[in-house]
């Protein structure tokens, strides 16, 4: 059985409650991720926001606010204000199937893994999304020649 801890990121990109709103969109954009769990300071998963999250608390781009208004609101907001603390999370030793039947029967982009309270990576749809193009890869490796080959 392939568990958790064979494809979960390990020592995933973090924040904190006092995290701006700002900080919190360009570390996302920096490292090309769209789910940040935020912990204190003993890396105790306490909360997560994700893209989504992130796009509702920006002031939108039709308002008429200007760059500046934009930028100090974005200064202004901590991500405990605007954070997930309902979370759904997965132990290391679950198995793939079981995480990934959890991510679609609740319709959520990622899972954290916790060991106790502690964060210690993150599986996302993404991650599962590469398990099936591995999986698909292998089976086309196994097919037999066809008859006309």
């Amino acid at each position: 059985m392939i568990k958790v801890a064979d494809i979960m990121t390990t020592n995933p990109h973090t924040a904190f409650e006092q995290t701006t709103l700002e900080e919190a969109i360009s570390l996302c954009n920096e490292h090309k991720i769209r789910h940040l769990p935020i912990v204190d300071s003993q890396q105790h998963l306490i909360g997560l926001v994700s893209e989504r999250t992130l796009l509702a608390a920006q002031e939108s781009n039709l308002s008429k606010t200007s760059e500046a208004q934009r930028r100090a609101h974005e200064q202004q907001i901590m991500l405990k204000h605007i954070m997930l603390t309902k979370l759904h999370t997965v132990d290391a030793a679950a198995g793939v199937g079981q995480a990934a039947k959890h991510i679609e029967r609740h319709r959520i982009g990622c899972l954290p893994v916790v060991e106790g309270k502690k964060l210690i990576g993150i599986i996302t749809d993404t991650d599962f999304v590469g398990v099936a193009i591995s999986l698909l890869e292998m089976l086309a490796e196994q097919e037999p020649l066809s008859p006309d080959a």
